[in-house]
């Protein structure tokens, strides 16, 4: 009976102790965060990043590679502007005449999306946003991103 007290005390005292209160961004600092950088083709404002997930505030001026994660799942929610996302279909690597690299889709699904759309990617499926409009940014959420 000591044993069975003795659970029931150690469980009580671990179920008292404090939780973390987890990850907190405004608006305001992951706003101030992307105009505080450079500008580029794409810039991101970390919000989160641990072994199982990552989040990032994204904004894109220009389309860039297609891209296929081995592992783990990706969510964009689009905050502003809009533009086409190609998901699913067979990833194309290539070089361009200038000897670049290049990565497009092809027989992929495109869809236009614009604020307030959420985008599901399946680990293994190949995304890509093939057109921009102005700009686009997003709200990505990776969980378990692996090593990729």
């Amino acid at each position: 009976m000591v044993g069975v007290t003795s659970l029931m005390l150690v469980l009580s005292m671990a179920a008292a102790q404090a939780v973390p209160p987890g990850t907190y961004a405004s608006g305001d600092d992951l706003e101030k965060a992307l105009k505080d950088q450079p500008a580029a083709p794409r810039v991101v404002a970390r919000i989160e990043s641990t072994d199982l997930t990552r989040v990032n505030l994204i904004h894109r001026t220009v389309p860039q590679n297609a891209i296929v994660h081995a592992t783990g799942w990706e969510v964009h929610h689009i905050v502003d502007g809009s533009g086409t996302i190609v998901t699913g279909g067979t990833l194309v690597r290539s070089v361009d005449g200038s000897g670049a690299r290049v990565a497009t889709i092809a027989e992929g699904e495109s869809r236009t999306v614009s604020r307030g759309d959420v985008i599901v990617i399946p680990a293994g499926t190949p995304h890509w946003y093939s057109h921009i409009a102005g700009s686009v940014t997003y709200l990505e959420i990776r969980y378990d991103p692996g090593t990729n």
